[in-house]
Formats: C-alpha cells, sequence, structure tokens
C-alpha cells in the first residue's frame, strides 16, 4: 500500500494525568502515514487524485486543541478516528512522542503508535 507520511508535527497541547500536567502546554510529537493509493495522483500530475496534506495537518490541529487529553491514547484514538471520517485513507498509522514523560528518568520520550483500517 502506498502512504502519505506526515513526519514530525510539533503540537502544543493539553495532555497528562495529573490535573497539574493538564492545566499547562507541552510540546508532542506526531508522525502521521496514511495508506492510501496514490497511482492516479502519480499518473494524473492532478491535486484533486490525492490528499490534501494540508487538509490532514488541519484536521489533526483542530482535533488536538479540542479539548484537554489525559492520555496519549485516547488523543491518537481520536486523531485516528477523524484522519478516517474526513479522508478516504484506507488506514492510519500513527506515533505520538512524548518528551517530557520520563525525561527525569533519562528516557527520550514516551509514547504510543497505532493503525487503524477503515475495515475495522
Amino acid at each position: 500500500m502506498d502512504r502519505i507520511l506526515l513526519h514530525d508535527i510539533k503540537l502544543t497541547v493539553y495532555l497528562g494525568v495529573p490535573v497539574a500536567e493538564r492545566s499547562r502546554t507541552q510540546e508532542v510529537f506526531l508522525d502521521a502515514s496514511l495508506g492510501f493509493d496514490i497511482s492516479p495522483a502519480g499518473r494524473t500530475d492532478d491535486f484533486h487524485d490525492t490528499i490534501d496534506y494540508a487538509a490532514v495537518l488541519r484536521t489533526i490541529h483542530r482535533v488536538v486543541v479540542a479539548r484537554p487529553y489525559c492520555l496519549v491514547e485516547s488523543m491518537v484514538e481520536c486523531i485516528a478516528a477523524a484522519i478516517l471520517a474526513e479522508f478516504p485513507a484506507a488506514e492510519v498509522q500513527l506515533r505520538l512522542r512524548k518528551p517530557a514523560a520520563l525525561k527525569a528518568e533519562g528516557v527520550g520520550y514516551a509514547g504510543v503508535e497505532i493503525v487503524r483500517r477503515r475495515d475495522g
């Protein structure tokens, strides 16, 4: 399957289990990979035959600012659902990295990675 890639999307979000952590913004980083047949766009060179990358980015931003999230798991599920609802991708793979989590313990980042398919 072909892939449309958006990597290292910097997001400023309200995220965390303790209320104090959710009360201030922090940066997280998202990688998005959308499974989509890009061969028609490759043949036609027509923007209408592919997925608008900027529109996907706007959707991601809209979802993450819609509300504070306790869990990265919840945030990526909401992002994946919105992308599959709004774009003709067959699947979406997301990796969300939270650098502040476990930083004091020497961990570069904590995060999650999911794959969600249109067919379930």
